[in-house]
């Protein structure tokens, strides 16, 4: 091999090196680029301690809008007059780092517009301060059933009723893979999905329009699944029914609701004799009446603040 030849071939190997050595320090210091700006990886996906965070985009103030409408709509096209009507919208978990400078919802505004653009008789709970960062999974961004007692709190001071967590029993699965898991670099960490139960959650007889072979509150065979939070009354449904035979206060409950509501249910069938859940995602409100009769049950509209964000999913 030539002297000439000899460098060349050197040169090469020096800038495969070098080339080698920028590919191993891109990693780290895309990190910390990515931290120091405030940005999420290319899953849109960042970390504040021992939390995960999924990028959200600005408060569509159209959307609150439309949601406003929908809500509106459905009380005068659907509901009574003796139906008793309220609202709550659960903040994203961002929300509560916000401080950290990453983009998130504006909880504040987005509940402001809806003040300003309901029409309806409907009474308003605002749950910002009866949630914080820990009251949600880290891996994923539902809330933890075991955490709502200030949620619970709030609800029944304007609804009527008293929940105490202290009264059921907790039980412990593990592990829970949260809805980021998968996006993850590293390991999110272990932590335990627990879900509450009583006389009243073992008592109580499901009628699940999309699970219709599912009887019972928590659906075991779900925590086998890469979808363990799908526990809670099966997961996704347009339509279900619990009826709880203990109980005798002659309320029933309805809530127009998105996944967050299938883990607060089983917390309330103490207090009524009947609870429909109802998911305009999967079905259109011009339907309900051949599966729902309004009459005097109290109404919750419970949404989480990405689907007032998106409400033309709402049908």
């Amino acid at each position: 091999m030539s002297w000439p030849v000899k460098r060349a071939a050197a040169a090469i190997l020096l800038l495969a090196a070098a080339a080698a050595a920028i590919i191993a320090a891109w990693e780290p210091l895309g990190k910390i680029w990515r931290e120091a700006m405030r940005l999420p990886d290319e899953n849109g996906i960042y970390r504040v301690g021992e939390q995960w965070f999924e990028e959200l985009p600005e408060l569509n103030e159209k959307s609150a809008a439309a949601f406003a409408d929908k809500l509106d709509t459905l009380q005068s096209d659907l509901l009574t007059a003796e139906n008793r009507c309220f609202y709550a919208v659960i903040p994203d978990k961002s929300w509560y780092v916000r401080e950290e400078g990453y983009q998130t919802l504006d909880q504040e505004r987005l509940l402001a517009l809806l003040r300003e653009e309901l029409t309806g008789n409907f009474t308003e709970i605002d749950l910002s301060s009866a949630l914080d960062v820990d009251s949600y999974y880290a891996s994923d961004l539902h809330w933890r059933q075991e955490k709502l007692q200030p949620v619970l709190d709030k609800l029944g001071e304007a609804m009527d009723f008293s929940v105490k967590l202290d009264d059921f029993t907790e039980v412990q699965h593990t592990p829970f893979l949260g809805s980021m898991q998968q996006y993850l670099a590293e390991s999110g960490g272990e932590e335990a999905l627990v879900y509450l139960t009583s006389a009243d959650t073992e008592a109580a007889v499901s009628d699940n329009y999309q699970h219709p072979d599912i009887a019972a509150v928590y659906d075991l065979a779900k925590l086998e699944t890469d979808n363990s939070y799908d526990l809670f009354l099966s997961g996704v449904s347009p339509l279900i029914t619990v009826e709880n035979p203990l109980s005798d206060s002659g309320r029933e409950l309805v809530i127009f609701r998105d996944s967050f509501g299938s883990s607060l249910a089983p917390l309330l069938l103490g207090e009524y004799d009947k609870i429909t859940l109802i998911d305009l995602r999967f079905i259109f409100s011009t339907l309900l009446p051949d599966y729902v009769t309004f009459d005097d049950q109290d109404v919750l509209f419970l949404y989480s603040s990405r689907i007032v964000n998106n409400s033309g999913m709402l049908r």
